[in-house]
């Protein structure tokens, strides 16, 4: 279940990363976050005993820049692409407001009440469903990685739980699943608990 906990001094998001951009996106929220990262996380440059912090810039709902640094130095580690990846491993982390971006003095304040009232119901995760029975289709006219992404597509399987399967990034998942979705092979559902 996804939680919002108000602290005394910031909201604090109980969310993995990719719900986390889902209640942004939907939101068109513009503000920037940090976690602190669990010393699992899996970074070569990380010496034992190091510890990390994920900073996140949303700018109207989209990803702006993503960062690991070292808490201690704030020498960064990872960017972007490579940090996204970290981060979709991660699970859960407890996101802080950091700031709002600075556009006006409504987006200061907005973002962040919408985002706190559309996340009262826990939001369904939407997961990629066959569209047409898998026996149905040419699986041989695919090209092998949309057949792979397609046969993973069960209904029960979200995009990260494939990208992982595959070893792929999330955005090549992505990126086959708008291509089975205008070949109508795959729908999306919400998954069943």
């Amino acid at each position: 279940m996804q939680h919002i906990h108000p602290t005394h001094t910031a909201h604090v998001f109980h969310l993995p990363l990719v719900a986390l951009y889902e209640q942004m996106h939907a939101t068109q929220a513009s503000l920037s976050l940090s976690a602190s990262v669990p010393p699992l996380a899996p970074v070569a440059t990380l010496s034992e005993g190091q510890n990390m912090v994920a900073e996140l810039s949303f700018e109207q709902g989209r990803i702006t820049r993503c960062q690991l640094s070292l808490r201690t130095s704030g020498r960064g580690l990872l960017q972007q692409g490579e940090a996204l990846q970290v981060l979709h491993t991660l699970g859960v982390l407890s996101w802080q407001i950091v700031r709002p971006q600075q556009h006006n003095s409504e987006a200061e304040t907005t973002p962040v009440s919408a985002i706190i009232s559309s996340n009262h119901t826990e939001a369904p995760v939407r997961v990629p469903l066959h569209a047409v029975p898998v026996e149905q289709v040419s699986l041989t006219s695919l090209p092998v990685r949309v057949r792979h992404v397609f046969l993973l597509s069960n209904g029960q399987r979200t995009l990260e739980d494939i990208a992982h399967v595959l070893r792929l990034p999330l955005e090549e998942v992505e990126r086959v699943i708008q291509i089975l979705y205008r070949r109508k092979l795959t729908t999306w559902q919400a998954r069943a608990s």
